[in-house]
C-alpha cells in the first residue's frame, strides 16, 4: 500500500469513527435498511435480461364477458405470476419450458385451473372466463407459508375475509370480520382492549397479530385491539390456525392473524363515510388513492368517538367517603393509515406503509398511541427465484393519568428486518430466511413516577421450508431457529401433508411446535397498581412451549357447495398465569391495604377441539354459510377448565345480494355454550369488585341484521341491528353486555 493510500484509509476510518458517535441505533437501522434497498434495486438492474417468452392472455367475467381488473394469475407450484391490467390482459414472462397448472383467482369469483404447455421462445395463449359467486371459495393466501397458494392447497387450517365481504356485510372492525369462523372466539370489551380474538381456545395474546407482516404489540400482554383496524383500510385478513413459529418465532402458538392493508388502486379512488349509532356512536372515515405509472398511494383516516357502555361504574372519594358513581366507558379514537409504492417493473416492487392511532378514554382517563412504519420490497432475481425484503419499525405508548400529571406508564418500541429467498428446482420450491427482531420496553413506577428504566432484548432467527408437490400429495417440510439473548437457542420444526384423494376430497394434516416468550412488562414493570391490586413483575420467566396438532378433511359437492371438517389439538407448557402471592401493599400511607399479584408458569394445559364448516352458493344473488366448533380445555395440574372458552360455538349466515334491486341482506346467528368464568354483581366493575368465585356462564344466542342500498354508482346506504332480540350475557370482560344496538350511516364513493 503506498503513501496516498494510507492517507485515504486514514481518512475514511476517521470519518468512520466520527460517522459512529453521531448516528444513534435508530438512525443506524435506517440506514441499513436503506442500504439493502439500494443493493436490492441495484442487483434488479444487472441480474436479468428481457424475456419475451411466457404465458399471455385475458380474464373476463363469464357472463357479461366485461374484463376483470387485478385478477391473480399464478403458475403453481412456482413464483411466477401476474395480475390483469384494465383490459383483463396478463402476461407472465421468462417461463421455462414445460408443462405448467395455471390459477385464475379474483375476490368475488370462483377460482379457476387450466394447463398449459410452454415451448422454449414461444407465448403461450390461454384465457379464463371467471364466474362471479357471492362468498368466495377460493383466494390466495400468502402468509400460510410465505408463498403464494390457493386455500384449498395448504396443509393447514386457514381462512380469508376479503374486502368485498366485509363490505356485503357492514363489517365496521376487523373483529368483527373474524368473529365468526369456526375455532375463533372475539368478543367485545372495554379499557384498554375494545376488540380481540381468541383462536383454538388459547387466549388472544397467544396468536400473533401482523399488520401486512409487521409484528403489532399491544396491553395488556402484548394484546392488541381489533377495534383500531376498520374495514375501510383493509384488503383482506388471512387467518392461520395452529402452530405457526416454524416460520414466524414467538408468539404463532395458536395461529396468526394477518391484517393487510390496501395498496394503490389502478384508477383514481376515494371514499367518505360517515355512521351514527346507538350510545352516541359516531363514525367517520375517509380514503383516497391512486396510481400514476409506477408511482402509487392509498391514504385511509378514521375517527370513532362513543359514549360508551351506561353500565361501568367506578368509586369516587370525595372528602374520605368513597361512594360508587355511574359513569360512561366514553372514549375517542383516531388514526391514519397511509401507502406508498412503486414498480421498477417487471423485476423490483417497493411499499413503504405507516400508520398512527390514538384512543383517550374519557373517565378513567388513560391514553394509548400506536405508531408504525413498515417497508416492502420484492425482487426477481431469475426466472425461479424471488427475494422479499422488509424492515418495520413499530411504538406503542401507554399513558396513565396521575396527580394531574400525564405520564408514560408502558413504553413499547420494535424493529425488525426480514429477508426471504424463494427458490424453485424441479418440483421443490425452496424458501430461506433471516429475521431480526430488537424490542426496547420503558416502564415509569406507578407510585412514585419515577423511570424505572429501558431494558431491552433481541432474536435472530433463521427458518428454512420446503415444498414439494408430488401429485396427488403435496408435502411442507419447514424448521425455525430463533437465538434470543436471553433464553438462547429455540428450534421449532413443523411438517404439513396435502392429499388429493379424489378431484373433490381432499385431506390434510400437520403438526409442528411452537412457542412464546414471556412480555416484557411480566418481566420488567415493577410494582404497577391496577384494578384494585398490585401487580409485580417477575424476572424468571420461562418460554412457553407448545405441542400442536392439526388433521382435516375438505369435500366440495358439486361446483357450489363445500364442506370442511378438522381436528385440532394445543398441549402447551409452562403456561404463564397470574396469581395472588399472599402480601399485601398501600398505594399510599393513608389508602387500605391491597393484595399483591405476581406471575408464574403452571405445568400444562391443553385446547383440542372439532371445527366444522359449510359454504354453499344457493343461486347467483343468494349464499350461506355455517360453522361449528366443539372446544375442550382444561389445566391439566387442577383440572379446571380454561376461562372463557364456550363447549359449543354455532354460525349461521344468509347473504343476498339482488343486483337488479343493488340492493343487500346479510344475516348472522351466533349461538355460544356454556363456559366457566365469573359473573360480576350488578353495580360492580371488574377491577373494584371482591375476588370472585369461577362459576358456569349460561349459555345464550345472538342475531344480527345488516342492510346495504345502493342509491347511486357513488352513494350507498347501510343499516345494521345487532343482537335483535336484545339478550343479555356475560362476556369474557367480566361483566354483563349491552343489549339490542343500532348503526346506521351513508357512504361516498368517487
Amino acid at each position: 500500500m503506498n503513501n496516498a493510500e494510507k492517507r485515504m484509509c486514514n481518512i475514511i476510518n476517521q470519518g468512520r469513527s466520527k460517522m459512529h458517535k453521531i448516528i444513534t441505533k435508530r438512525q443506524q437501522f435506517i440506514l441499513s435498511l436503506l442500504l439493502l434497498m439500494f443493493t436490492t434495486m441495484l442487483i434488479s438492474t444487472l441480474s436479468m435480461a428481457d424475456d419475451f417468452c411466457g404465458i399471455k392472455g385475458t380474464v373476463v367475467n363469464k357472463k357479461t364477458t366485461e374484463p376483470l381488473l387485478l385478477a391473480n394469475v399464478i403458475l403453481k407450484g412456482t413464483t411466477m405470476g401476474a395480475a390483469t391490467d384494465e383490459d383483463g390482459h396478463y402476461f407472465i414472462s421468462g417461463v421455462p419450458a414445460g408443462k405448467y397448472q395455471v390459477i385464475v383467482s379474483m375476490i368475488g369469483y370462483k377460482t379457476l385451473t387450466k394447463t398449459v404447455s410452454v415451448s422454449a421462445d414461444e407465448v403461450s395463449i390461454l384465457d379464463f372466463k371467471l364466474t362471479q359467486m357471492v362468498i368466495p371459495m377460493g383466494e390466495i393466501v400468502v402468509t400460510a407459508t410465505k408463498t403464494k397458494h390457493i386455500l384449498g392447497d395448504i396443509p393447514v387450517s386457514a381462512h380469508v375475509i376479503t374486502k368485498e365481504e366485509m363490505e356485503l356485510a357492514n363489517v365496521e372492525t376487523a373483529c368483527q370480520a373474524v368473529k365468526y369462523l369456526p375455532g375463533v372466539y372475539a368478543q367485545g370489551g372495554f379499557g384498554w382492549v375494545k376488540e380481540a380474538a381468541k383462536l383454538q381456545g388459547l387466549d388472544p395474546q397467544y396468536t400473533l397479530l401482523l399488520l401486512d407482516g409487521q409484528k403489532i404489540r399491544g396491553a395488556p400482554k402484548y394484546s392488541a385491539d381489533l377495534s383500531q383496524y376498520p374495514a375501510e383500510m383493509i384488503e383482506k385478513i388471512e387467518i392461520i390456525k395452529g402452530p405457526a413459529s416454524s416460520l414466524y418465532g414467538s408468539d404463532a402458538i395458536s395461529g396468526i392473524i394477518n391484517i393487510m392493508t390496501r395498496t394503490a388502486p389502478e384508477k383514481p379512488t376515494g371514499s367518505a363515510s360517515a355512521a351514527f349509532g346507538t350510545y352516541k356512536n359516531r363514525i367517520y372515515r375517509l380514503s383516497f388513492g391512486n396510481k400514476m405509472g409506477g408511482l402509487g398511494y392509498f391514504l385511509s383516516y378514521n375517527r370513532r368517538e362513543s359514549d360508551g357502555w351506561p353500565d361501568t361504574l367506578i368509586w369516587e372519594s370525595n372528602g374520605g367517603v368513597d361512594t360508587l358513581v355511574y359513569i360512561y366507558d366514553r372514549f375517542k379514537d383516531e388514526g391514519f393509515q397511509g401507502s406508498l409504492g412503486y414498480e421498477f417493473a417487471p423485476l423490483f416492487k417497493l411499499v413503504l406503509k405507516s400508520g398512527y392511532f390514538q384512543q383517550e378514554q374519557e373517565e378513567n382517563p388513560p391514553e394509548q398511541q400506536r405508531y408504525s412504519l413498515n417497508a416492502l420490497g420484492e425482487l426477481r432475481l431469475s426466472k425461479a427465484s424471488t427475494l422479499k425484503i422488509r424492515g418495520s419499525w413499530f411504538k406503542y405508548n401507554r399513558l396513565m393519568l396521575k396527580a394531574g400529571v400525564d405520564t408514560t406508564d408502558i413504553q413499547h418500541e420494535l424493529y425488525e428486518a426480514e429477508l426471504n429467498y424463494n427458490h424453485l428446482v424441479k418440483k421443490n420450491l425452496f424458501t430461506l430466511g433471516y429475521h431480526y427482531c430488537k424490542e426496547y420496553h420503558t416502564h415509569f413506577k406507578f407510585d412514585t413516577l419515577l423511570q424505572s428504566g429501558t431494558v431491552s432484548q433481541s432474536t435472530n432467527s433463521f427458518f428454512i421450508q420446503d415444498e414439494l408437490e408430488f401429485l396427488p400429495f403435496s408435502l411442507v417440510l419447514g424448521t425455525r431457529v430463533d437465538h434470543h439473548d436471553k433464553w438462547g437457542t429455540v428450534i421449532n420444526p413443523n411438517i404439513g401433508v396435502l392429499y388429493r384423494l379424489t378431484k373433490n376430497l381432499k385431506l390434510r394434516g400437520s403438526v409442528g411446535r411452537a412457542f412464546k416468550e414471556p412480555p416484557m412488562c411480566h418481566l420488567y414493570t415493577v410494582d404497577l397498581f391496577q384494578a384494585n391490586r398490585w401487580i409485580v413483575a417477575y424476572s424468571d420467566l420461562k418460554p412457553e412451549k407448545s405441542i400442536g396438532y392439526g388433521f382435516g378433511a375438505e369435500y366440495g359437492i358439486g361446483e357450489n357447495l363445500l364442506t370442511e371438517v378438522s381436528f385440532f389439538r394445543n398441549d402447551i407448557e409452562d403456561l404463564i398465569e397470574t396469581y395472588h402471592t399472599g402480601d399485601s401493599m398501600r398505594p399510599n400511607p393513608w389508602e387500605p391495604l391491597y393484595p399483591v399479584y405476581s406471575y408464574k408458569n403452571i405445568a400444562e394445559v391443553y385446547t383440542q377441539g372439532i371445527e366444522f364448516m359449510l359454504w354453499g352458493q344457493i343461486s347467483d344473488w343468494l349464499s350461506g354459510r355455517a360453522g361449528y366448533t366443539w372446544l375442550d380445555s382444561k389445566n391439566k395440574e387442577t383440572e379446571q377448565e380454561l376461562f372463557y372458552n364456550p363447549r359449543h360455538k354455532l354460525n349461521l349466515e344468509l347473504q343476498t345480494s339482488v343486483p337488479w334491486f343493488d340492493f343487500g341482506i346479510n344475516l348472522r346467528g351466533e349461538y355460544i355454550g356454556e363456559r366457566w368464568g365469573y359473573y360480576i354483581e350488578p353495580g360492580l366493575c371488574p377491577g373494584l369488585a371482591p375476588e370472585p368465585e369461577p362459576e358456569m356462564l349460561e349459555s345464550y344466542w345472538l342475531t344480527h341484521i345488516k342492510v346495504n342500498k345502493v342509491i347511486t354508482t357513488q352513494v350507498r346506504v347501510f343499516f345494521s341491528v345487532n343482537n335483535i332480540l336484545d339478550e343479555k350475557y356475560y362476556e369474557w370482560a367480566l361483566r354483563k353486555m349491552t343489549g339490542r344496538e343500532f348503526l346506521g350511516g351513508i357512504r361516498l364513493k368517487f
